[in-house]
């Protein structure tokens, strides 16, 4: 038998590939690395069939996302699994920018405008977040946005791993932020592997994470002048943009994370009430932190509320609902008084 698995390892004997694709990629590999090349390539093959968010997202849309799939021919013709940009340097914004401008024109995209709003406040009051945005076909209403972090690194935030009031960025906070200033369906936070958290580089394999309802996270590296991971998130986002898939009633994504944070806040609220019956010096602190739970299922019970009443959450709310909006006001004035 050609292929043979025992004890978690895969063993392939005696299989020859006809592919044109395969041998024109590992024609640019020395020999001594294709081995290891055709591994990794196996490996990212098995996780888009057996993991790929994205794949879901392709199943729900009822197979509309399908027809704008041509353009990722051009991850083909142009050989953008090496693509790279000129290295010019400069601010990270101009170095996206770039990077960018120069794909879209290589891949028949002219008509894509791509415009740096780094230093121009959006539809949240003195707020830049959302550094560069694409208009695809020049249509405003079709718009990707960028947010720049190669010079920086944040956490992930997931909701269950990150205290509501904490008023830290997290990419997730970055990613809600950005669709709430820019008023964008597709986002994207962009860092450098040099300077990204851990808590992140472990979630992107092959430098790229889909949040389902959230955005991308892309991973690039500007030490080696390799940009490939922008690329392609820039092609699939673009047919995300120009699918304009139905929107369901009940979006199940919202609702998970409003559950995800329902489960987060009720189990503090069983543990710190268990610790206020045996830890009475720390008593000052556990009725604060119950307080503060109280204060987040009053808020998560609204905005739960609301979306079930009008069946959406608008990009604002959204982000209102990831701070925590108007708690930490409140359990300020709630620490004074019991001081």
């Amino acid at each position: 038998m050609a292929i043979s698995f025992r004890n978690g390892v895969l063993q392939i004997q005696d299989i020859s590939i006809e592919n044109p694709l395969v041998a024109e990629y590992l024609e640019t590999i020395p020999a001594a690395e294709r081995e290891d090349a055709v591994i990794r390539a196996l490996g990212i093959g098995v996780m888009a069939e057996l993991k790929g968010e994205i794949s879901h997202f392709l199943h729900q849309t009822e197979g509309e996302l399908g027809k704008h799939l041509s353009s990722l021919k051009a991850l083909y013709d142009l050989r953008s699994m090496r693509f790279q940009t000129s290295g010019k340097g400069g601010d990270a914004e101009e170095q996206v920018m770039e990077v960018l401008n120069d794909f879209k024109e290589r891949a028949g995209f002219a008509s894509d405008e791509v415009r740096d709003l780094s230093r121009v406040a959006g539809a949240i009051p003195r707020n830049k977040t959302g550094d560069v945005l694409i208009e695809v076909e020049g249509d405003p209403s079709k718009a990707i946005a960028i947010e720049v972090k190669l010079d920086k690194g944040v956490k992930l935030g997931e909701i269950l791993d990150r205290d509501p009031t904490a008023k830290n960025d997290t990419a997730v906070g970055q990613l809600l932020e950005t669709a709430a200033n820019r008023n964008t369906a597709v986002n994207i936070i962009v860092f450098d592997e040099d300077s990204v958290d851990s808590t992140v580089s472990k979630q992107c394999v092959e430098g790229v994470r889909y949040l389902a309802g959230i955005g991308f996270i892309v991973i690039v590296s500007t030490r080696r002048n390799d940009f490939r991971t922008l690329a392609l998130v820039y092609l699939l986002a673009r047919d995300l943009v120009l699918a304009e898939p139905k929107q369901p009633i009940a979006n199940h994504h919202v609702l998970e994370k409003i559950v995800e944070r329902l489960v987060q806040v009720l189990n503090d609220y069983t543990s710190t009430r268990k610790d206020a019956e045996t830890i009475i010096k720390s008593a000052q602190k556990i009725i604060s932190q119950s307080e503060k739970t109280l204060r987040l299922v009053e808020n998560t019970r609204d905005y739960l509320k609301n979306y079930l009443e009008t069946g959406e959450l608008s990009q604002q709310q959204m982000l209102e609902f990831y701070q925590a909006a108007g708690v930490s006001e409140l359990m300020r004035d709630f620490d004074k008084e019991i001081r």
